[in-house]
């Protein structure tokens, strides 16, 4: 019999898209484990509700992801020079056990996978593509959006919102 100590808790997720052709897909995980999966088509008035529970082991570290994918060349359409027309995943609000996370889901990291040939025009243009993105809560790539915490949930808490 094992004597860890367990907490479960309640994820609440608001997203939205901005998109013309195709919707993106949000597809969220605590760690490696998927806990919903979707094509965001709200828009930030009535943004997607994801909610879901998850069991966390006192002690263990946790990373929440959005993983963003459904965007192709094709969703991004360029007229002299200016988008007009584009696909963007958006994160309008995060709770974890009805506490509303507010700015800590700019603690969040954003790590896009650049599409190509874009990716090596930009670098040949001398452009640096950063690798990853903190302060954001909009994906334009497909990619990867992580917000690590930790068990016991409120002492994380304490501890990062100063």
């Amino acid at each position: 019999m094992t004597d860890t100590k367990t907490e479960k808790l309640k994820f609440k997720l608001e997203l939205w898209s901005t998109h013309w052709d195709k919707p993106p897909v949000a597809e969220i995980l605590i760690n490696d484990t998927s806990c919903h999966r979707a094509e965001i088509t709200s828009t930030e008035d009535k943004p997607t509700r994801i909610e879901f529970e998850h069991t966390l082991e006192d002690g263990e570290e946790y990373n929440l992801k959005i993983v963003r994918s459904g965007k192709d060349r094709h969703q991004t359409i360029v007229e002299n020079s200016e988008i007009v027309q584009d696909q963007l995943l958006h994160i309008k609000n995060l709770e974890i056990d009805e506490i509303d996370l507010g700015a800590l889901i700019y603690e969040g990291v954003y790590t896009p996978e650049y599409p190509e040939p874009w990716a090596t025009q930009q670098r040949s243009a001398g452009q640096e593509l950063p690798v990853s993105f903190k302060n954001v809560n909009t994906m334009g790539h497909n990619g990867v959006w992580q917000l690590r915490f930790a068990s016991p949930f409120y002492m994380w808490l304490l501890e990062n919102l100063y």
